[in-house]
C-alpha cells in the first residue's frame, strides 16, 4: 500500500523540524482552493511546500527580505521549505498544498 500525498508531505515536514524544540507542525495541511489564503509571522515560522501538488504558487514577502515565489504543479517535484521571518506573510495562489511550521505552544 502506498503512502498518501498527505502522509508524504507530513513526513517531509517532520524532517525539516527534527531536533527543534521551539516549533511544531500545524495540526493539518492547507490547500489553496483557487482562493487567497495567507498566514503571517509570528503565527507561522515556516512552510513546507509540496511542489507536486496542484498548479499554483506560494509567495513569501514583506519585512526586509526579498520576496520568494515557489511554483507547484506543472511537472514540479519534491518538497521545499522556507522560513517565514518577522514581518513576512505566506500567501497561497491557485491550488498549492503546504504544511505550516508554527511556534510551539
Amino acid at each position: 500500500m502506498s503512502k498518501s500525498a498527505k502522509q508524504l508531505l507530513k513526513e517531509a515536514a517532520e524532517i525539516y523540524i527534527a531536533g527543534r524544540d521551539d516549533v511544531q507542525l500545524a495540526p493539518d495541511q492547507t490547500t489553496g482552493e483557487d482562493d487567497f489564503k495567507y498566514k503571517r509571522s509570528p503565527d507561522v515560522g515556516g512552510v513546507v511546500i509540496d511542489r507536486s501538488s496542484d498548479s499554483g504558487y506560494v509567495q513569501i514577502s514583506g519585512g526586509t527580505k526579498a520576496a520568494v515565489k515557489i511554483t507547484t504543479g506543472l511537472g514540479e517535484r519534491g518538497y521545499h521549505c522556507e522560513i517565514i521571518a518577522e514581518g513576512q506573510s505566506c500567501m497561497l495562489y491557485g491550488r498549492p498544498t503546504v504544511w505550516y511550521i508554527v511556534p510551539r505552544s
